[in-house]
């Protein structure tokens, strides 16, 4: 699995360009960018901590964790009350100072978002001179062309779903493929996490189709800009897997 993981860290970096702020994430289980806590000093270690209960209305409390971490200082913690949809933040004045404005922005009604998806097969060529073709815009298949080694993108299948914020999404499509996701909160009006994202591949045959599990793990993207991830048996086999996926903002058209 080491060279699929290393493919799509690859395509991810040219496809991509939400900004620093952002990540991919290809496994289950890894963590979110690494972001630099508030420097801590003497000075601030004398600083009183506070409490500080901040109930969401719109937002899932939980997902406001990653956002509020790194904005901790040193002596800072932060508790999660599920019931409530509340987290519970001790901390110093001038940290509380930064982290309640963007609990406020963050916690906003959910908001419509359309994912489209496509499953595109990419091969090689084999002959000579060699055909290129590729069902494709031509400024993705261009940058697809230039990082992966396979000239032909045949599109197997494609959807775009409707859903919001905070919304869970499960979807056939076509008679091939299964793909589900969490839609997350979007941050600073533009980064957007696709958790627990897995699609899966149901082969053809008598009574119950067996479902295989292509790829899972959380995707992090930016809004209106397109994320490929590839999966092959290695970085020279003579065809790959793509999923490419784009978030936006809005209904389905």
């Amino acid at each position: 699995m080491a060279p699929v993981r290393r493919l799509v860290a690859i395509v991810a970096s040219v496809l991509w360009t939400c900004g620093p702020a952002a990540a991919l994430l290809v496994q289950a289980g890894q963590s979110a960018p690494g972001m630099q806590a508030a420097p801590g000093g003497a000075a601030m270690d004398a600083e009183p901590l506070v409490l500080h209960a901040y109930s969401l209305r719109y937002q899932q409390a939980i997902e406001a964790i990653p956002l509020i971490k790194p904005l901790l200082t040193s002596r800072g913690t932060l508790e999660l009350q599920p019931a409530g949809n509340t987290l519970v933040i001790r901390d110093t004045n001038a940290a509380l100072a930064r982290i309640v404005p963007q609990l406020r922005a963050f916690d906003h009604p959910a908001q419509p978002i359309r994912v489209e998806i496509q499953v595109v097969r990419a091969s090689r060529n084999l002959v000579s001179p060699p055909a290129r073709h590729s069902d494709l815009p031509d400024a993705l298949t261009r940058q697809l062309r230039q990082l992966l080694p396979y000239e032909i993108y045949e599109l197997q299948a494609q959807a775009q779903l409707a859903s919001q914020e905070g919304q869970a999404v499960a979807y056939d499509m076509g008679n091939d493929y299964e793909v589900s996701f969490r839609v997350g909160t979007l941050l600073d009006a533009k980064n957007l996490r696709l958790s627990n994202f897995a699609i899966s591949r149901r082969a053809p045959g008598p009574g119950r189709r067996q479902v295989t599990l292509l790829a899972r793990g959380s995707l992090m993207l930016c809004l209106d800009q397109t994320i490929s991830v590839a999966l092959t048996r290695s970085e020279g086999s003579r065809e790959a897997q793509l999923f490419i996926v784009t978030a936006r903002r809005g209904e389905p058209r």
